[in-house]
């Protein structure tokens, strides 16, 4: 998520200055997390967002066998993520790229997404807007996936991608993490000690790097055709 910062914020300084060379180009990074990791959002902190676990997790990682290995910051907002059995996308665009158009970056980039899935051959898709969230740890902190904001997708009626953005004057950063697997609803587990029931096919989902290579042939494909 460094590197994804400094892809902005080049981009960010770039257009600023009025440059149009490689620090201006729509860039996509598609990555995996080696241990399972917690991401706060820009402006959330670990002692509201993992208040019941915080103090013990921080003074001993170690000694908590259910808390994640790591915990981080990210340069977008958003609420807690766990990273674990998932793909994690970035986009860094132009706030004038012409694929977006008459229709919002929500949209565009939830459309993306939809078709990289479609073609990887997953089933059971829908794109839709969030109406309400769940706040398992009464904070007004709940964990990303226990909410559904802007044009995300679902999975079986169950939110697959949170996504987070960062807004500069010129540039965007989007963070998205994809899940392929149950454990992203570890994080509602350590917090609460308990977990909302998924039984989804976690088996028919692709490999990460098969969906990757799906997704970023959807995104040229749309970025072509705008």
């Amino acid at each position: 998520m460094r590197v994804d910062s400094e892809l902005f914020q080049e981009m960010e300084h770039a257009l600023r200055a009025g440059e149009s060379g490689e620090a201006a180009i729509a860039a996509l990074r598609l990555y995996t997390w080696d241990v399972p990791t917690v991401s706060l959002g820009k402006n959330q902190t670990p002692e509201v967002a993992l208040a019941p676990r915080w103090e013990t997790w921080r003074q001993d990682p170690t000694s908590d066998p259910d808390g994640p290995a790591a915990v981080v910051h990210r340069p977008t907002g958003g609420r807690a993520v766990w990273h674990e059995q998932e793909l994690t996308y970035s986009v860094v665009f132009p706030l004038a790229h012409p694929a977006f158009g008459s229709r919002s970056p929500e949209d565009f980039f939830g459309a993306w997404l939809l078709d990289g899935a479609r073609r990887a051959g997953i089933q059971g898709l829908s794109l839709e807007r969030g109406s309400g969230s769940r706040d398992p740890l009464g904070l007004g902190a709940a964990p990303c996936f226990a909410s559904t904001s802007r044009s995300e997708l679902k999975w079986h009626d169950k939110k697959w991608v949170g996504s987070a953005r960062r807004l500069g004057q010129t540039a965007l950063l989007q963070h998205g993490a994809i899940r392929l697997g149950p454990a992203g609803d570890n994080l509602e587990r350590w917090l609460t000690g308990t977990a909302p029931a998924d039984d989804r096919p976690w088996d028919t989902l692709p490999t990460p790097e098969i969906l990757a290579r799906h997704l970023a042939l959807a995104l040229l494909d749309a970025i072509e055709s705008a």
